[in-house]
């Protein structure tokens, strides 16, 4: 596939068969997936893959946190799509792989031992982080497409970061998103593309 047909044929997948994803392949994955470009090339990310039994139990975390986004999801869009979206969290889809993304924990103490400039400087580092990442997961996703894999970038599991981090043990990061990994078991509808959205000046 040419990377123009990539861009524009992957899809966030909701429905997963359970055909396990062998770890060479998840390995190999995030090994290219790595190769994102990083705020002065720091590569802040923090990466775990879960899957087995362990997969089990943070899909049943991740599915609390379905109930902190309901309200959201219902001011938003019409029902059919709150039903779907709240199934896939129940269980992420039968997705057999799940992979958090972590970043560094930076201090925002409004304590007279921080300097205005500190806390500036920590904000900006925090976003660059997040950018970071999140080039890293456009990375993955696409990478999957073209292996015939499907994903799904979640952001909702943030709200039970606190159980996550138990869960895996982190104590010193701050959980930024996890994706959903595995062979597909839909083909969703292109979505329109949002138009006037890109200005051109001086041209």
């Amino acid at each position: 596939m040419e990377l123009k047909e990539i861009l524009k044929g992957r899809r966030s997948i909701r429905k997963f068969k359970k055909d396990p994803v062998p770890r060479e392949v998840v390995e190999e994955l995030l090994e290219a997936a790595i190769w994102a470009p990083s705020g002065k090339n720091r590569q802040p990310w923090e990466i775990y893959v879960v899957g087995g039994e362990k997969r089990d139990e943070l899909a049943r975390l991740i599915a609390e946190s379905g109930k902190h986004i309901k309200p959201k999801l219902e001011e938003l869009f019409p029902e059919k799509i709150v039903k779907i979206t709240l199934q896939f969290f129940e269980n992420v889809g039968d997705a057999p792989v799940i992979i958090l993304f972590y970043i560094p924990k930076y201090e925002f103490s409004v304590n007279h031992l921080m300097s205005g400039y500190e806390r500036h400087y920590n904000e900006e580092n925090r976003i660059e982080a997040i950018m970071s990442v999140s080039a890293l997961v456009e990375n993955l996703m696409l990478l999957a497409y073209e292996r015939g894999l499907g994903t799904c970038w979640m952001t909702g599991p943030r709200y039970v970061a606190d159980e996550i981090d138990r869960f895996l043990g982190v104590t010193d990061k701050e959980f930024v998103c996890a994706v959903v990994l595995g062979y597909p078991d839909q083909t969703p509808p292109v979505p329109p593309r949002k138009t006037g959205k890109i200005q051109f000046i001086g041209f």
